[in-house]
Formats: structure tokens, C-alpha cells, sequence
């Protein structure tokens, strides 16, 4: 079952399928900023998004450890696909009735259907507690998913909060268990390349959920329009972004990873930063929405709050990435987000279609920055 050690291992076809589940989750996601713009329900909509990012992270790692043409591993990803699936047609509700419990049941469901096949698979394997400490873990925090899904929305926020974020620390940690101790470094064993690819490959499919918003939201009104203005905005934030994440140090991840004295951690930590990065893309595909539809409209303070916090949280979440991974900080990008922060009493005053402007221009040129330049990692 073990995935071979060569030195350029593709990506499988399995592996792209899976994505597809990704950019339905996050559709579904800024569907719900779109309905809502309140903090509470930002809120909500971020412990949901950890939960979608944390099931994409795993079974990054599985397909990485484990062999995808193998016939079980494939049952595996089809499974975890199907129920993450889902997870993203129960997450714009989620808070309310027994849609929460189908998100909660769906995302215990698959650790654990995924944790038994393994841990079966593996029996008489010196791996088979890799799995099993995983396992356990997410029995445990699966109490607490399944649990929430009872209370009321206030109590279920808080509750899913707590058992997300043990979910991350518990993979931070090594998911510790008594007896059993931790995962060895030995056993995070990672191959750089391949776990680099899929993370830039992902971030290209969530780049693509800002240009299906605008194309969702685009009316019959012309081109030559102020929505027509709106797509090429968008447009111009996916390439901008693009060119941020990929241009200068995307390429150099697995060299990161490889030179690290745990690149299955690091790995991993990587993937919390990526979490930012996404989070930002939703924010932004969410404030889209806006730009197309209510180009010249009065510029409310809650639409205002969405189109200024996807840029900046992009990023910081790219910021802290490079400085984690390269311990490089590429100042130029938080003085950008600062920049958008300073301005947005200003900005107020424009219609979306100017703030959106004010945004774009900001992206594209840190994005053009780095060409001038010389390159740090």
C-alpha cells in the first residue's frame, strides 16, 4: 500500500478528481458570506472552512504515504470525496437544524471510515499505529463534532470551534496518545516534490472560484457595463494572486521541505498557512459578488469589511508562509495590506466598483514588484 519513494512522482488522476470536491465546498462557502455578511456568521463560516481545508490536508497525506493505483487507497479518497461532498452541501446551513448534524456526521464519518480501513489494512504492519493514533484522535474530537450538532447555533459555533482546533494542534502534536506516544519523524515521511505539487495545484483550483463567482453573478447587461468591469476586476485579482503565491517561492517548496530536519511537520504547518491564503480567496470571490452586481451602488461597511479583508488576508497568510517555511519576510506585502487597511475609511466613500478597483490595482502591483527586484528564496 505504501506509495513508492521515486524521485518525480506525478500527481494521479485520482488526486485531481478529489479536487473538484474542493472547489464545491468553496462555493458553498462564500455563498454564505453572500447571504450574510454579519461576523457572526464570518465566524461560522471560518470554522467551516477549517474543517473543509482540514479534510483536503489529510488526505493530501494519505495519497502521499499511500499508493493511489492501489485499489483500497482509492475506496479511501472516493469515500472521504463523496462525504466531503457532503459536508459542502450541508455547510450554508450548517447552523441550523439537522444540516449540522449531516456536516458534523459526514466529517466524523470519513476520519473514521478512512482510520478503520487502514488500521485493518495494516494489521501486522510496523506503520498500523500511524493510523490508529490518528484514529483515536478523531474519535475523540468526533464527540464533540456530533455532540455540537445538538445545541443551538451560539453553543454550536463554540463547541466545533474547540474540536477544530484540537484537530489541528492534535496534528501539530503528532496526535499524542498515552502508551503510544507520538508520530516519529521517521513516520511523517513525506516526498517533498509530490505534497509541494498538491498544494499549488489546490491553490490554482481555489483561485478559481473568484472567476466563478463573477461568471455566476454576470447578468445579460453587456460587456461594456459596469458587471463587465467587475469580471475583468476579478480576473485581475485571480492573476494577481497567482502571480503572488507562485511566482517567487511556490516553486521552491519542496526544497524547503526537503532541507527541514522534519518535512512531514513542516509539511504540515505549511498547510496552516495555506489555510490563510484559501481563506483570503473566499473573502474575495465573496466580495465579488458585490463588484458585479452592486458595481455602483452605495458602499455598505459590511461590504466594504469583505472586499478589504480578501486581499489582506491573501497576504498575510502569504507572508507568514514565506517567513515559515524560508524564514524570509517579503516586506512588501504586508505594507500592501496595511495600505488597504489605512485606506478604508476613504475607500467608503467610492462604489464597490471603485473599491474594487483600489484592490485590484494594490494586488497587481506587489505582484509586479517582485520582477524588479531580486529574489530571496
Amino acid at each position: 500500500m505504501l506509495r513508492p519513494r521515486e524521485d518525480h512522482p506525478r500527481i494521479s488522476f485520482l488526486e485531481l478528481l478529489f479536487d473538484l470536491g474542493l472547489i464545491v465546498a468553496l462555493s458553498r462557502l462564500s455563498l454564505r458570506l453572500l447571504d450574510d455578511f454579519s461576523l457572526v456568521n464570518a465566524l461560522q463560516t471560518l470554522v467551516l472552512l477549517a474543517a473543509v481545508w482540514w479534510v483536503w490536508t489529510v488526505t493530501a497525506y494519505t495519497t502521499d504515504w499511500y499508493d493511489p493505483e492501489q485499489g483500497l487507497v482509492q475506496l479511501i479518497v472516493v469515500g472521504v470525496l463523496l462525504s466531503g461532498y457532503l459536508m459542502a452541501m450541508a455547510s450554508v446551513r450548517a447552523f441550523e437544524g439537522l444540516d449540522g448534524l449531516a456536516f458534523a456526521g459526514a466529517y466524523v464519518g470519513l476520519h473514521l471510515f478512512r482510520g478503520l480501513l487502514l488500521v485493518t489494512a495494516l494489521r501486522g504492519h510496523e506503520l498500523r499505529v500511524r493510523p490508529l493514533r490518528v484514529l483515536i484522535w478523531f474519535s475523540a474530537t468526533g464527540l464533540l463534532w456530533l455532540g455540537g450538532a445538538f445545541l443551538p447555533a451560539p453553543a454550536r459555533l463554540a463547541v466545533w470551534a474547540v474540536a477544530i482546533t484540537l484537530d489541528y494542534l492534535a496534528g501539530l502534536f503528532g496526535y499524542w496518545v498515552p502508551k503510544l506516544g507520538r508520530i516519529a519523524a521517521r513516520e511523517l515521511r513525506i516526498i517533498g516534490e509530490h505534497i509541494s505539487e498538491r498544494y499549488r495545484q489546490m491553490f490554482i483550483v481555489a483561485l478559481g472560484e473568484i472567476l466563478l463567482v463573477g461568471a455566476l453573478k454576470f447578468t445579460a447587461g453587456g460587456f461594456v457595463s459596469t458587471a463587465g468591469a467587475g469580471l475583468l476586476l476579478l480576473f485581475a485579482n485571480a492573476v494577481a494572486m497567482w502571480r503572488i503565491y507562485v511566482a517567487y517561492g511556490a516553486e521552491d517548496l519542496a526544497v524547503g521541505l526537503e532541507r527541514s530536519t522534519n518535512p512531514g511537520r513542516q509539511a504540515l504547518v505549511v498547510a496552516y498557512t495555506h489555510l490563510i491564503m484559501v481563506a483570503g480567496v473566499v473573502l474575495t470571490a465573496a466580495g465579488g459578488e458585490t463588484i458585479v452586481v452592486g458595481a455602483t451602488n452605495e458602499t455598505t461597511r459590511e461590504e466594504l469589511a469583505l472586499m478589504v479583508a480578501g486581499p489582506v488576508v491573501f497576504l498575510a497568510g502569504r507572508t507568514l508562509y514565506a517567513f515559515e517555511l524560508f524564514r524570509t519576510t517579503l516586506w512588501r506585502l504586508p505594507a500592501g495590506a496595511l495600505v488597504l487597511v489605512a485606506a478604508a475609511p476613504l475607500l467608503q466613500r467610492l462604489p464597490p466598483i471603485g473599491v474594487g478597483a483600489v484592490a485590484s490595482t494594490v494586488l497587481l502591483a506587489l505582484a509586479i514588484v517582485p520582477r524588479l527586484g531580486p529574489r530571496h528564496f
